[in-house]
C-alpha cells in the first residue's frame, strides 16, 4: 500500500511537470524503431557497399523473414481445425493456438528496441529468427497441446522480435533515392496474412498435411538469417546500457495471460461460474491496474502511458484496434465457421478471402500518397463507413450455398480488400499528429500492441457472439416445428420419400436446423460488425482535425511512410 501511494505521488507530480519532463522516456532510445527518425537509416558511413546481385539476396532474406512471420497468423488460421483434430482437442482450441500467438508478439514488440541495443541489430535478428526456426520445429513433431501452444508463443515472441528489425536493416541499405521504393516493396508483405495467408495455408493442410506449415518454417528461417549473416557481418553495432521496465513487462505479460485465459476458457468453463476462471480474472485485472500505475511512476517505462493523455493518440489507437478486432474476428469466424458447418475443405475456404488482394495493396499505396492532402477523420471515417457496408452486405449472403462458394461473394471480398488497404494509414497519421519524432516512435509501439491486442480477442468474442446466435436461432428454429402444419408434413414427407424414417429423419431434420441455424448466427455476427463499423465512424469525428499539410522533406515523408508500414504489420 505505501508502495503504492508513494507511486501515485510521483505520478502527480509528474503530471504537474512542464513538457520536457514529460519527455524523460525520449532519452531512452527505442533502437529498433527509433532508427526510423533520424539518420541512422541513410547508408552506414564507411561500410563495405553491396553489389547489385548482393542487394538483390539480402532483400530476399529480410523479406523473406518477415513474410514468415505474418504468415504463421493468417495461413494458421485456415488450418487450425486440422491442427485441433490431430492434437484430439475440441475445436474450441483452435482460438488458443492463434491468441497466444498474439499476445507473446505483441510482448515482443517493446523488447525488441532494447535487445537491439543491448545484443545488436544484425545479432538480435539471426538469433530470433533461429529461435522461431526451433519453435516451429516444436509445434511440427509434438503431439500434446501444452507444447503446441508453448511453441506458438515461442514463435509469436521471436518472430515479434524481428518485424521492426528487419525493415530497419533493409532501409540502411537502400540510397536516399531509393527509400520510397523500399517503403513500397516492404508493406507488399504487410496485407499478406489477410490475403494469400489463408488459402496458402489451406492448400497446404490438403494436399502436404498441416504440420508442414511448421516444416517450412525450419529451413526458410535458416535461409533468411543464413542470408542477412553473409551479407550484412560488419554491420554490427555498438553494444550499449540501456535501461529495461523489468517489472512492467513481468507485470504486463501476467496481465495479458490471465485476461486472454479467460476469454479462451470462458465458453468452455461457463464464465463466471467457474471459481478458477473468477480467480485468473481478478489476478489479471490487479495485475493491469498495478501495471498501469507503476508505467506512470515510472522514469523509463515500457511503455509510455502519458500519451493517452492525447486525444488524438487515444482516439486513433482505439479505434485501429478495435477495428482490427472487428475485421480480424470477421475473418477468423468465417474460415472456421465455413470448414466446421458446411464442410468446405482449408483451401476452398481460404480461397473466399482471394478477393482482398485486387484493391489491398494498390488502395494502401495510394493513400500513403493521398493521406495528407486531405482531413484524416474524413478519410478514416469514409473507409469505416465502407467496412459497415461491407458487412451489412455479406450479412445477406448465403455462404453456406454449395453452388456458389466463391462467385457469390466476390464483389463484397473486393470491396473489403478496398477498406483494407485503406484502413491503417489516416489512423496512424491521426494518432501521430502533434508528436515529435521521438514519441511518435513510442506511440507506433504502443498503437502497435494494442492491435495486436485486439486481434488476440477477436476469435473468442466474434466466436462467443456467433455460438450464442446460433444457440438462439436454433431453439426458435426447433419451437416453430410442429407435426401439425403443412408445411413441417412436407418436410416429413420428402423425408419419408428419400428413405429417412424414424431416427433418421429426426437427425436429418436436427442437422438441416443446426445449419440453417449457424447461417443465421454468422448473419448476425456481420450485422453486429456492421453497427459497431458505424459507431467507429462517428467517434472518429471526437478527435482533432488534422487537416491538409504543405509538401514536407523527402526523408521527412519517408520516415513517416515507414512508420504507416509497421503499424500495418500484424
Amino acid at each position: 500500500m505505501a508502495l503504492a501511494v508513494a507511486q501515485s505521488n510521483i505520478l502527480l507530480l509528474r503530471v504537474q511537470g512542464d513538457d520536457c519532463k514529460a519527455m524523460t522516456t525520449d532519452k531512452n532510445a527505442r533502437a529498433a524503431w527509433a532508427t526510423l527518425t533520424h539518420d541512422s537509416l541513410s547508408a552506414q558511413v564507411g561500410k563495405r557497399t553491396l553489389t547489385g546481385v548482393q542487394f538483390f539476396f539480402l532483400n530476399f532474406g529480410l523479406l523473406l523473414g518477415n513474410i514468415l512471420v505474418l504468415f504463421n497468423t493468417g495461413a494458421f488460421a485456415s488450418v487450425s481445425l486440422h491442427a485441433t483434430g490431430d492434437l484430439g482437442v475440441s475445436p474450441s482450441h483452435a482460438g488458443w493456438m492463434q491468441t497466444y500467438y498474439f499476445i507473446s508478439l505483441a510482448l515482443a514488440l517493446p523488447v525488441s528496441s532494447w535487445l537491439a541495443v543491448i545484443v545488436g541489430e544484425v545479432r538480435l535478428y539471426l538469433a530470433a529468427m533461429i529461435a522461431m526456426m526451433l519453435a516451429s520445429l516444436l509445434c511440427a513433431v509434438t503431439g500434446d497441446l501444452f507444447w503446441f501452444l508453448s511453441g506458438r508463443a515461442l514463435q509469436g515472441f521471436f518472430g515479434g522480435l524481428t518485424i521492426p528489425l528487419s525493415q530497419t536493416l533493409l532501409m540502411r541499405e537502400y540510397p536516399e533515392s531509393a527509400k520510397p521504393f523500399a517503403v513500397s516493396l516492404w508493406s507488399i508483405a504487410a496485407l499478406s496474412p489477410f490475403t494469400l495467408g489463408p488459402a496458402a495455408g489451406g492448400w497446404l493442410a490438403d494436399n502436404l498435411g498441416w504440420r508442414w506449415l511448421f516444416y517450412l518454417n525450419v529451413p526458410l528461417p535458416l535461409l533468411a538469417a543464413a542470408l542477412v549473416w553473409a551479407l550484412l557481418f560488419d554491420r554490427q553495432s555498438p553494444q550499449k546500457k540501456m535501461p529495461f521496465d523489468g517489472v512492467g513487462f513481468l507485470l504486463l505479460a501476467a496481465a495479458l495471460v490471465c485476461l486472454q485465459t479467460v476469454l479462451n476458457q470462458g465458453q468452455d468453463a461457463d464464465w463466471f461460474n467457474s471459481i478458477q476462471l473468477i480467480s485468473v480474472a481478478l489476478v489479471g485485472l490487479l495485475m493491469l491496474a498495478y501495471f498501469i500505475v507503476w508505467e506512470l511512476a515510472e522514469r523509463s517505462p515500457l511503455l509510455d502511458l502519458r500519451l493517452f493523455v492525447r486525444r488524438n493518440f487515444a482516439i486513433g489507437s482505439i479505434m485501429l484496434s478495435v477495428s482490427f478486432m472487428m475485421m480480424y474476428g470477421l475473418l477468423s469466424v468465417l474460415l472456421v465457421r465455413l470448414q466446421v458447418v458446411a464442410g468446405y475443405t482449408s483451401f476452398l475456404a481460404g480461397s473466399v478471402l482471394l478477393p482482398l488482394v485486387f484493391l489491398a495493396k494498390p488502395m494502401a499505396s495510394v493513400m500513403h500518397r493521398v493521406v495528407h492532402r486531405f482531413v484524416a477523420r474524413l478519410l478514416a471515417s469514409i473507409n469505416i463507413l465502407l467496412f459497415a457496408l461491407y458487412c451489412g452486405w455479406v450479412s445477406h449472403y448465403d455462404f453456406f450455398g454449395r453452388g456458389g462458394w466463391f462467385a457469390q461473394p466476390l464483389w463484397a471480398q473486393v470491396l473489403e480488400g478496398f477498406c483494407l488497404g485503406g484502413l491503417f494509414v489516416p489512423l496512424t497519421t491521426l494518432f501521430l499528429s502533434g508528436l515529435t519524432p521521438r514519441r511518435q516512435t513510442q506511440a507506433v509501439e504502443l498503437g502497435g500492441m494494442l492491435r495486436v491486442l485486439g486481434g488476440s480477442a477477436a476469435s473468442p468474442l466474434f466466436g462467443l457472439f456467433w455460438e450464442r446466435r446460433t444457440a438462439f436461432h436454433q431453439s426458435r428454429l426447433i419451437e416453430s416445428f410442429s407435426l401439425h402444419d403443412g408445411w413441417s408434413s412436407e418436410i416429413i414427407a420428402r423425408l419419408h420419400a428419400a428413405g429417412l424414417h424414424g431416427q433418421l429423419a429426426t437427425a436429418k431434420l436436427a442437422a438441416v436446423a443446426g445449419q440453417h441455424a449457424a447461417i443465421l448466427g454468422l448473419d448476425d455476427t456481420f450485422r453486429l460488425a456492421a453497427w459497431l463499423f458505424l459507431g467507429l465512424a462517428a467517434v472518429v469525428w471526437l478527435a482533432k482535425p488534422v487537416g491538409p499539410k504543405p509538401p514536407v522533406a523527402v526523408k521527412e515523408d519517408q520516415r513517416k511512410a515507414s512508420l504507416e508500414n509497421l503499424m500495418e504489420e500484424p
